[in-house]
């Protein structure tokens, strides 16, 4: 059956391509497959090309649809498992997201030849993931260099790169895979490939070899030399297993409080440095302007009476009353009180808060939110929508946020920079911290809402990549799900089960150097930005100058 006039190859390539994502995405072990899983979405978008001239491009991109939304949905069904129509929404809206990058690569192509054409679809991607970690909606969970996530030892790089290496590795080798692929399946009237010598013949797959190949080996040389910097800290991590459904928000707050601290207790001594509970642990509301007098605080005080050395790092529910509308931020929500029928403006914020021995109760805002969960995207432009977001349990609707990434210091002046749950799987942002003097990390979080899917396994596995870039030693702090530790390269130790009761602990080190990335940040995603721009551009004069003729 000839490529040229199956039909049933329409659908056959962007379904294997999306089954070969899949199957290389964590928790999944066949990561390989990632090199060649775009080149058969690749060869369809081509084969329709060659084949059709009417509604071409609906036609591709109805192909390419296809084998992305098989890709969304087989990696992350388990959204659905929180929400049925945010499950629907994330993986549905998603593909549509992604083929932009193709269909504006098409474009390039129309004008300037496949050459440029193929090799622009990579500074689109590039520049449609940047967009993606940046605006309101964003989902960046199948960011393509997350696929190395499993695979930490070959990608010791991302200190230098980032993710965006991983996104511009994965793209090199399909690319450059296709084009073999594509000079066999669509050879040109003036093909000379019979004439060349056979020598020249196996450069090109000697040159994929070497594609693969060395980033790997010099990122194994890089790891067998990585040893943990800095000063020692011993941490103690807590999991204390409440299901999000069904006690979480329903089993009265002391119950949890005198659980949470007779398993702390277990592995709590003098030597002990930090103690980390997870995001919203806590489930009793406090109030920012006395949280020193709070229920909770006070509970966690008597902690740090039995180990005065001790720094507590715990997850609440923190809520801010302002004075009038006009210093109410965006956010702020309009509550009725009182008999009087007084009006009052609250933010409420998922929040991380440090206690020690001292008096001052530093806190930090979670500021990277669930899109649809914890914030209605552009709450300025569109608050109406309030009502429509998700009910997963205590607080729910459009949450407050804050611009700067707060470091804590305990009373040994080390930094440490919390990233709540979902902010975890943002590169740049959580160098923010390291940026602003964190020389540990602390991950809190509550993945159970996803059931025991591959949902809490990815999010712990991209924990190792945000290691990496910083050259931070992670502790992870996990309702349930996985709690662990992460050293300096990526390694995970003491690993929890799903739905175990546990506490942890393990002594890790504070480092101060800062990598290459945490100084620039994603500068190659910015510069496929910049060369995407002026592709687009040059096109448009193109057609411009052709519309003239």
């Amino acid at each position: 059956m000839k490529l040229s006039s199956s039909w049933s190859l329409f659908f056959f390539l962007p379904v294997l391509s999306g089954i070969l994502l899949w199957l290389a995405w964590p928790p999944l072990p066949f990561t390989f497959l990632a090199f060649f899983g775009l080149v058969p979405l690749l060869v369809a978008e081509s084969f329709i090309t060659n084949q059709y001239k009417r509604y071409t491009s609906l036609k591709v991109w109805l192909s390419l649809y296809l084998g992305l939304v098989i890709w969304n949905v087989a990696t992350t069904w388990w959204v659905g498992i929180a929400s049925v129509v945010g499950g629907l929404f994330a993986n549905l809206a998603n593909p549509i997201l992604m083929t932009v990058p193709f269909m504006l690569s098409r474009y390039i192509r129309k004008y300037f030849g496949n050459r440029l054409g193929y090799t622009s679809l990579i500074f689109f991607w590039m520049s449609f993931e940047f967009i993606h970690l940046r605006w309101e909606l964003a989902w960046p969970w199948l960011s393509l260099g997350n696929v190395f996530a499993l695979q930490h030892k070959w990608i010791q790089w991302y200190a230098c790169t980032g993710v965006f290496g991983g996104t511009l590795w994965v793209w090199v080798i399909n690319i450059f895979l296709f084009s073999l692929v594509y000079k066999r399946l669509f050879p040109g009237e003036n093909d000379k490939s019979n004439s060349t010598p056979v020598f020249k013949k196996y450069i090109p797959h000697v040159v994929i070899v070497l594609l693969i190949a060395l980033p790997i080996l010099i990122s194994l040389n890089i790891y067998q030399r990585i040893t943990d910097k800095g000063d020692p800290v011993n941490v103690t991590v807590l999991q204390p297993n409440f299901d999000p459904y069904e006690e979480k928000f329903t089993v009265p707050y002391r119950i949890q409080m005198d659980k949470m601290t007779n398993l702390s207790y277990q592995k709590l001594s003098d030597t002990t440095d930090y103690l980390v509970w997870p995001e919203t642990s806590i489930q009793e509301n406090i109030w920012l302007n006395r949280i020193g007098t709070t229920k909770p605080v006070r509970d966690l005080k008597k902690i740090i009476d039995s180990f005065p050395q001790l720094t507590i790092i715990a997850g609440v529910n923190g809520i801010e009353q302002y004075a009038s509308a006009d210093e109410a931020s965006v956010t702020a929500r309009e509550i009725i009180a009182g008999s009087g029928q007084d009006t009052i403006f609250l933010d409420i914020y998922n929040t991380s808060i440090q206690v020690d021995s001292g008096e001052e109760i530093p806190y930090y805002h979670k500021s990277k939110l669930v899109p649809g969960v914890e914030r209605m995207p552009y709450p300025q432009v569109f608050r109406f929508l309030e009502k429509l977001a998700l009910d997963m349990g205590g607080i729910s609707g459009t949450l407050g946020t804050q611009k700067e990434r707060t470091v804590f210091y305990n009373n040994d002046s080390i930094g440490v920079g919390t990233a709540i749950c979902y902010e975890s799987v943002f590169g740049e942002y959580v160098t923010d911290y390291v940026n602003n003097g964190a020389e540990l990390l602390f991950i809190i979080t509550n993945d159970g809402w996803w059931g025991n899917t591959a949902g809490y396994q990815q999010h712990c596995l991209y924990g190792k990549l945000r290691a990496i870039e910083t050259r931070r030693c992670i502790a992870r702090s996990a309702n349930t799900g996985i709690s662990c530790f992460i050293n300096q390269r990526g390694d995970i130790s003491q690993p929890t089960g799903w739905r175990e009761d546990a506490v942890l602990n393990e002594t890790i080190y504070a480092n101060t150097e800062k990598t290459f990335y945490v100084r620039h940040g994603d500068y190659i995603a910015r510069a496929a930005l910049w060369v995407s721009g002026l592709l687009l551009l040059l096109g448009f004069i193109k057609s411009r100058m052709k519309n003239k003729v």
